[in-house]
């Protein structure tokens, strides 16, 4: 939705609304964060795994030793940690570029809500939570971006 103030817009989700900035350039500069909605599992033969996605996507937008830069980090699945306590379903995600960082998922079937939590060196650097929206809760999620001390993998931007 188009804001009044410039380079600004204003989202709306149910109640409740937020307005961001935009100056693409000088956010380009401190570091950028972006959402991405992943893939969710489909396997016939393992229907348990159907509410969680395929892997997890965490990006940002800086600036390295003078030269732009993107930084992203890749969560994959550790199945052997999946819990099915009540109506509550869990995972754990580990960082493919290594490090003590990792992500855990939980689907409350009977709610049909998600909550999900990033941990980078054993402590808690931001949590998500949404109510049966796939594409928001993981926007909200993945939109915590890198964080120090976070293993990722640097690519050179024009």
């Amino acid at each position: 939705v188009p804001s009044p103030h410039k380079n600004s817009f204003l989202f709306i989700r149910g109640i409740f609304y937020f307005m961001v900035k935009v100056d693409f350039k000088e956010s380009l500069d401190k570091g950028v964060f972006f959402g991405f909605v992943p893939h969710r599992f489909e396997m016939k033969q393992f229907p348990e795994f159907n509410n969680f996605p395929y892997n997890v996507l965490f990006m940002r937008y800086g600036i390295r030793d003078g030269k732009r830069v993107s930084g992203s980090a890749t969560y994959e699945p550790e199945f052997w940690t999946y819990k099915k306590e009540g109506d509550l379903s869990s995972m754990r995600y580990h960082n493919i570029y290594g490090g003590d960082s990792y992500l855990t998922i939980v689907y409350d079937e009977k709610e049909k809500k998600y909550v999900g939590e990033k941990f980078v060196g054993g402590k808690s650097v931001g949590s998500a939570y949404g109510v049966e929206d796939w594409n928001m809760f993981f926007m909200h999620l993945t939109a915590l971006g890198l964080s120090q001390g976070e293993q990722c993998e640097f690519k050179g931007i024009a």
